[in-house]
């Protein structure tokens, strides 16, 4: 079954504004509860920045900062404002510079997800230390699956058409 163009836009416009929404309850759940000899912390995403800045590892919380709280949100800004001119002949080049970053970036959306779960795989050391995925995760994944799914229905040729 083939999506009409009209369909692909409103598909992929209803899975941007999913993705924003979700984004904030996605930032404020904790995405992973971690005990370390006997001292049990709730993570959310910017929670784990800081754990990690206070830890002495500011470039490691850097690259966290950006990959899992700035790029999800970039990348829906992004999209959103590529949907919103859709059908309009102004900015086309560069919707389409955009576009093509975004769809770029976006095989690695998942990467913070598929590291929470080596890190709660590997993470199990008894009573000593121990990681287990929170609810926040899902919801964080729901906004990266919805800005990944999102790019791939949109196509790059409809902002050149006009409507």
């Amino acid at each position: 079954m083939s999506l009409s163009d009209r369909s692909r836009v409103n598909l992929s416009r209803a899975l941007v504004v999913t993705g924003l929404i979700l984004y904030i309850p996605s930032n404020m759940m904790p995405v992973m509860t971690m005990s370390l000899v006997g001292k049990v912390d709730p993570l959310t995403v910017m929670g784990g920045v800081l754990e990690l800045y206070d830890s002495g590892l500011p470039l490691i919380a850097g690259v966290v900062f950006l990959a899992s709280f700035v790029l999800p949100f970039a990348k829906l800004a992004a999209l959103a404002w590529v949907l919103f001119l859709h059908g309009s002949p102004s900015l086309r080049r560069e919707r389409s510079k955009v576009f093509k970053i975004v769809h770029m970036i976006g095989s690695w959306s998942m990467v913070d997800i598929f590291l929470l779960a080596v890190l709660a795989a590997v993470g199990q050391l008894g009573a000593l230390a121990s990681v287990r995925a929170e609810p926040g995760c899902i919801v964080f994944a729901i906004v990266l699956l919805c800005s990944l799914v999102a790019a791939e229905i949109y196509k790059p040729r409809l902002i050149w058409e006009d409507v």
